[in-house]
């Protein structure tokens, strides 16, 4: 019964808990009719909404110990997934209660729901010291291991960006961008084609009716992504 409880009370809060800067920058989309995070050199398409569809929704809990600032910058992440897989899968954002057990997360893992746990450089997981950020599942559910300890809050958006890729089944790719297997930061800009190419792949959606971000170094010019 109280795991119900803890499934319930994630289901029903959801975004609202993500803090109230997340909320916000959504609602600036809605107003603007177009994304907040679409600056500089780099955009975004904007390809008409999958919105008719039956979308499949994965739910991402956000672990409690994140500040909001660092929330804030997973929202932008999460946000930004969604505007690229446009509607065909959702990625619905809620905060983990921080009475959750190890016991419960195994059982929320168990539903199909990823999660974002923040751990620092003592974890066991981290004992790759050049890694910023481990992801652990598949695609019916894990946790994506954030090694908060290693870099700044501004990178957060650009790290979780990449370790989403992973969750929805995208690879490392040596001469990509996005899903380089090691971060730099002008890599991470947003979310390019050849990342939603083998995202479009591994979850068997059309490619053409996705959204990728353009700019300087990116490849969106290619026809074909192995």
């Amino acid at each position: 019964m109280r795991l119900t409880r803890l499934i319930t009370t994630l289901m029903a809060t959801g975004l609202a808990l993500l803090a109230l800067a997340i909320v916000m920058s959504f609602r600036a989309d809605a107003a603007s009719g177009a994304p907040s995070y679409d600056t500089s050199a780099y955009r975004y398409t904007d390809r008409p909404s999958a919105v008719a569809i039956a979308g499949r929704t994965i739910t991402v809990a956000i672990d409690h110990d994140f500040t909001a600032a660092e929330r804030e910058r997973i929202g932008l992440a999460l946000q930004q997934w969604n505007h690229v897989l446009n509607g065909f899968v959702r990625l619905r954002p809620v905060l983990l209660p921080p009475e959750a057990s190890d016991r419960d997360l195994g059982q929320f893992r168990r539903n199909g729901v990823w999660i974002v746990a923040k751990v620092d450089s003592g974890h066991q997981l981290a004992r790759d010291r050049s890694a910023l950020a481990v992801t652990v599942g598949n695609r019916g559910g894990g946790i994506v291991y954030i090694i908060a300890d290693r870099f700044s809050t501004r990178d957060l958006t650009a790290v979780l960006l990449h370790e989403v890729g992973h969750t929805l089944g995208a690879g490392h790719d040596p001469h990509g961008n996005l899903m380089a297997p090691v971060y730099d930061r002008n890599n991470g800009h947003c979310i390019d084609r050849g990342a939603v190419a083998m995202v479009a792949s591994a979850q068997r959606l059309p490619l053409n009716q996705l959204n990728w971000c353009v700019g300087p170094g990116l490849d969106g010019g290619r026809t074909s992504y192995r």
